[in-house]
């Protein structure tokens, strides 16, 4: 009885070596998302960047500019263009948590190193609208932050449209910036 035991607890020992040894690295899982969960995900962006606007501001005008800055329309835009302007938006919005003692926003990158797919921008949007959040939170401890993790019940959308919406969050980050 002890050696079967026994025996079975090596051969348990084993497996989980041998797979802990042997597993290959998985690829990026594609999660499915489309350009509208992106789209949604940026509209909280720049929702955040108003109250962030409002939060680091030292007059109204600034907060005002910023609510009156409407995304622009644009047409053939694809995933990695999209990307594109997600990376822009993250070095800004770094290089104002830097000015309060914040950690760079994290980055996602497809282990695979396949194509930009929304999956791909929807991970690196979620990372820098948890970056815009935690600076909101350094500068206004007491603002209230869930409304910025809103889900909305977008669909159509298109790489055009998100592509309007994180240009629409570069230009209120450069009005931030200065």
């Amino acid at each position: 009885m002890k050696t079967d035991i026994w025996n079975l607890l090596r051969r348990m020992s084993l497996a989980v070596v041998l797979t802990v040894l042997f597993v290959t690295p998985v690829g990026a899982i594609e999660l499915g998302l489309t350009p509208s969960h992106v789209f949604a995900t940026w509209i909280n962006i720049n929702t955040s960047l108003v109250a962030l606007g409002q939060a680091n501001a030292k007059d109204d005008g600034r907060t005002a500019q910023l609510k009156a800055m409407k995304p622009e329309v644009f047409e053939g835009k694809k995933p990695s263009d999209v990307l594109d302007q997600v990376v822009a938006f993250r070095s800004k919005i770094d290089r104002l948590r830097l000015q309060y003692g914040l950690k760079p926003s994290p980055v996602y990158r497809d282990p695979t190193g396949g194509v930009v797919t929304p999956s791909v921008v929807f991970m690196n949007s979620g990372h820098v609208l948890d970056s815009t959040i935690s600076l909101l939170i350094r500068l206004d401890g007491k603002h209230l932050v869930s409304r910025y993790y809103t889900r909305h019940e977008i669909s159509g959308k298109s790489p055009s449209d998100v592509y309007g919406q994180v240009t629409l969050a570069n230009r209120r980050m450069d009005a931030l910036l200065n």
